[in-house]
């Protein structure tokens, strides 16, 4: 043999003994990859038997990653990444539950660059972090033509509860208001609270069953630090991105015909979820619970909540604004109405006193008028020779401001010219006495007044 052939029959040999390493190295690592691929299912897989809200469907997905497992589906997934999105992928598939997500070890996630060796200690990464969190939450707020009150909300978050009240003190006026929606991927911890806002106190707003524990637990909707909103015309916008709390939200106001809503049909993910860590730094999130609206018995799992007023949610606001100035006028006028067309009665009954007493207390909720306001209605029927009309007004008046001097002068006059003069002497003598007590600028008025009736008696 030629040194040449030795040189060469040498490094042919080296070559595959290398080779013969190389193969055998990542036959190790592809086994190695593949039993964690196969501890990380089988994590999965008991969770679901003990957590999955629908236990047949997780005796269903579970075999049928037993046999894909089997077959080498996921050799070819060897980024943690890319395992997390294929197994998710295929359980989604498998389900059609869209809260059902593999995580890849925190590492392998999405995040924002950090610097790598920050030279001092600093807060910059935690305001960083801090303004990401707030993005999620509460955005615009505004009023469009027409006194619609309006917000975004993208999220539905614990924190939130702080801002809701203030805000709702701000939209307090509003005869309408435009929730959107259409950017809210859930949350869930002020859902009922906000829902508070626009359902009586005491309403079965929801519930929620865990297969785990066979528990249901109810939402009720709550008292508010605030004025309630029952009957203002309310919109919801959503859109495809919709999903889960803000689903919940939308859903169970809709349920009640309290809220119409706008835009696109919703994500459709009504089950609360956990978030499971399991095996080599990688995490589950399992939906544990079903939700249940009172009304309808089901919830809108896989078919999202279906709008009134189906349109791209580009266009929806446009709608919303449109619509929504239509109802705030209907809303606004509407008690002015009604009252009009009793004060115009002769002899009021009973009954449609009661009815100008409620319509005043409502317009005086809603600010539609103004305290003093109610006094001067009263003389302007009077003078107009509506006298039941205006009898009803100032009865009404010191029903509901009683510690008001002037209205009790103003109900004497009434009722002594409509020939009642017991309670006419009655009323003037109340007008005296709290002028009295409260050191009014009109007692002497007031006590000259009582003084040329009770000379006339």
């Amino acid at each position: 043999m030629t040194k040449l052939t030795k040189f060469i029959y040498s490094t042919m040999l080296l070559i595959i003994i290398v080779s013969g390493q190389v193969s055998k190295a990542a036959s190790v690592d592809e086994l190695s990859s593949n039993q964690r691929h196969a501890d990380i299912i089988r994590d999965i897989q008991d969770i679901m038997l003990e957590h999955y809200v629908f236990l047949d469907k997780a005796r269903d997905v579970n075999q049928h990653l037993d046999t894909i497992l089997a077959q080498g589906f996921f050799k070819d997934y060897q980024d943690p990444k890319a395992f997390a999105r294929a197994l998710t992928k295929e359980m989604r598939r498998y389900t059609k539950d869209k809260h059902i997500s593999v995580m890849p070890p925190r590492g392998n996630r999405e995040r924002s660059p950090r610097p790598s060796k920050p030279s001092t200690p600093t807060f910059q990464d935690h305001l960083n972090g801090l303004m990401h969190f707030r993005d999620g939450g509460f955005g615009e707020v505004n009023f469009f033509e027409g006194n619609v009150g309006y917000f975004r909300l993208d999220g539905f978050r614990r924190e939130d509860k702080l801002q809701i009240d203030p805000l709702m003190a701000y939209l307090e006026t509003a005869d309408a208001i435009i929730i959107d929606l259409r950017k809210n991927g859930g949350g869930g911890d002020i859902v009922n609270y906000l829902a508070s806002y626009f359902l009586p106190e005491g309403t079965h707003f929801g519930s929620v069953y865990t297969r785990k524990t066979n528990h249901t637990k109810k939402f009720i909707n709550v008292a508010v630090d605030g004025r309630k909103r029952l009957d203002v015309p309310l919109f919801i916008l959503t859109s495809k991105r919709t999903f889960s709390a803000a689903e919940d939200f939308s859903y169970n106001l809709q349920a009640r015909n309290r809220a119409t809503i706008i835009g696109e049909a919703t994500g459709g993910g009504a089950h609360p979820v956990n978030f499971n860590p399991i095996k080599y730094g990688f995490g589950f999130i399992v939906p544990f619970a079903r939700s249940i609206n009172p009304i309808t018995k089901t919830n809108w799992e896989g078919v999202g909540v279906q709008p009134e007023v189906k349109i791209s949610a580009d266009l929806s606001l446009d709608k919303a604004k449109e619509l929504a100035k239509i109802k705030a006028t209907e809303y606004r006028e509407k008690p002015f109405k009604q009252l009009e067309a009793l004060l115009i009665k002769d002899n009021l009954s009973a009954k449609n006193e009661n009815k100008v007493h409620r319509l005043l207390k409502q317009l005086l909720a809603r600010h539609h008028l103004e305290n003093f306001m109610v006094n001067y209605i009263g003389h302007k029927y009077k003078d107009a020779g509506y006298l039941s009309g205006a009898l009803a007004i100032y009865k009404a008046n010191i029903k509901i401001f009683p510690d008001v001097a002037s209205g009790y002068e103003s109900y004497a006059k009434a009722l002594a010219e409509n020939n009642q003069p017991k309670k006419a002497l009655s009323s003037y003598k109340k007008a005296v006495s709290l002028a009295i007590v409260q050191k009014d600028v009109e007692l002497a008025t007031y006590q000259s007044n009582l003084a040329m009736f009770e000379a006339k008696l």
